[in-house]
Order: structure tokens, then C-alpha cells, then sequence
């Protein structure tokens, strides 16, 4: 049984607070995983002993229990069959309710990621060289939105390699840079290992990921934008979105450099022509 499923199932033998970390989990499965009781309190604004109680009458063991449970539903493999289950029957309504959910989701972003968020990473990418990270099918994201500030004449570029191959890439960052990193679950070392290199090049963060709870407290700003439903294949479609809304947040910030940019194209694409 899904946990939304355990909710709708006990919801009422849980108490105000309890149903505040019920649909706290329920809403955050990415990161449920990675939080201690204390941590869930803080998010759910309740108690670590309501959320050990909340977890106990959903009819889990405990966290340990619960968590292997996400693991499961959560599963890369789990969420792909998922997908592809609910696209068997009926595939054209199918197709159509999933590009109806990926807009919805679209749709929330500005209250999901909050307007202050947006303005502070506007802030901080205005005046510096972009480096985009991302790894797995986010490194695709990263050439594409590096492109994308290149067209409005803010250099950037695209990394996300892994294991040792990532030493060359980080080996190039410099003060006045700002790194733009895709990472949405737990630390990978590759993460970690940026961290400390921004750190010590005093280069500002700003991170894409599910919420404040999955990121390093060295990050200088937080965009939530979240990847679709969490019992489905990952949509990154609110990431382009909120990639695509910086960059041109960003060519408004310096319309002169942007038309200076888009003019210099234009001479050369006449030149190739």
C-alpha cells in the first residue's frame, strides 16, 4: 500500500498535527529518506515524537520501515514501470492526463520555488560567469541552458561528469563565477566535492533540487522546483521552465548587453550564410 493510500486509510485516527506530517511526507517523498525525526518535525512544524506516532499509525514499524518502503516506490525502475503501467490502458487519454499534470506542475512553480528565491538567484547570476552542473539526463539541461545564457551574453558552460573525470571541470572554476547546480536527492560525492571547491574559490550556489531539505547549507539560494509526480518517471520539465525564466530574467537585467550579443549573432549567421 502507497503511503497516500495509508493516509486516506487512518487519516481519521491522526490528530491535526499528525495529518500536518502525513501530508508533509506525502507531499516530500523525495527527501522523507534523508530526514531524521527531529529534521521531519522542524518541516512539518510539529514534534519529533508526534512524527514517530504519525509514522507508527500509518502502520509502519518506524522510520527505518517507512523509509524502506519509499525505497522501493521510489525506485528508479519502480517509478519507470509506474509510468509505463498507466500508459497500457487507454494510452491517448493517458498521454493526454500526463501532459495535463507535467502543466499543472508548471503551473505551481512560481508559489512552489517563491518569488524572493527567483529574485536572489537573478541577483546573483546577473554579473558573473554561469557554470550549469548537472548530471544524468540534467547534463543534456546544462548544455542546453548554458547555450541559452551564451545567446544573451552571459558566458557560461555545462559540466556534470562523474567519479574523477568531474577534478578537470571543477579544476576550472574561478573567483567570479557562480555555479548553477541540478542535484535533486542526496549528496553524491561529486556534490559534495563542489561544495567545497565553491567554497573555497568563494564561488555562490544556486541550487535546483525538491526543497531546502536536500540541499547543502552552503547553498546561496534554493529554487524547489521539484520533478512531477514522485510516483512517476522524473519530469524535468519544471526545470527548463525555471532555467529558461532565469535567462531571460537575466537578458532583462542588461538589455544592452543582450542586444549587443543578439547583434554580434546576426552578423555572424549573415557571414555563414
Amino acid at each position: 500500500m502507497q503511503l497516500v493510500d495509508r493516509i486516506a486509510a487512518h487519516r481519521s485516527e491522526l490528530t491535526p498535527a499528525e495529518i500536518r506530517v502525513a501530508e508533509f511526507m506525502a507531499d516530500n517523498p523525495h527527501i522523507v529518506g534523508y530526514l531524521s525525526a527531529l529534521k521531519l518535525a522542524e518541516a512539518s512544524r510539529t514534534s519529533d515524537a508526534t512524527v514517530v506516532r504519525t509514522v507508527r499509525k500509518l502502520g509502519f514499524d518506524g522510520l527505518d520501515d517507512l523509509r524502506e518502503q519509499f525505497a522501493v516506490e521510489l525506485s528508479r525502475a519502480g517509478r519507470m514501470e509506474s509510468t509505463i503501467r498507466s500508459l497500457v490502458y487507454e494510452p491517448e487519454s493517458k498521454v493526454t492526463r500526463y501532459i495535463a499534470e507535467s502543466a499543472e506542475a508548471v503551473g505551481v512553480l512560481p508559489e512552489r520555488v517563491g518569488q524572493d528565491a527567483l529574485a536572489d538567484a537573478v541577483e546573483v547570476i546577473a554579473a558573473r560567469c554561469v557554470v550549469l552542473v548537472g548530471s544524468g539526463p540534467a547534463r543534456s539541461i546544462a548544455d542546453f541552458a548554458a547555450h541559452r545564457f551564451r545567446r544573451v551574453g552571459v558566458w557560461s558552460v555545462a559540466a556534470g561528469s562523474s567519479g574523477r573525470s568531474f577534478a578537470d571541470e571543477l579544476a576550472a572554476f574561478a573567483a567570479g563565477d557562480i555555479v548553477v547546480l541540478m542535484s535533486y536527492d542526496r549528496a553524491t560525492v561529486e556534490v559534495s566535492v563542489l561544495y567545497g571547491r565553491a567554497a573555497a574559490l568563494d564561488i555562490p550556489v544556486v541550487q535546483l533540487s525538491e526543497g531546502v531539505h536536500t540541499v547543502d547549507p552552503r547553498c546561496a539560494v534554493v529554487l524547489g522546483v521539484g520533478r512531477g509526480n514522485p510516483g512517476y518517471s522524473p519530469s524535468y520539465a519544471p526545470t527548463v521552465v525555471v532555467l529558461e525564466a532565469l535567462v531571460l530574467a537575466v537578458a532583462a537585467s542588461d538589455p544592452d548587453r543582450s542586444a549587443a550579443a543578439g547583434a554580434v549573432l546576426d552578423e555572424l549567421r549573415d557571414q555563414l550564410s
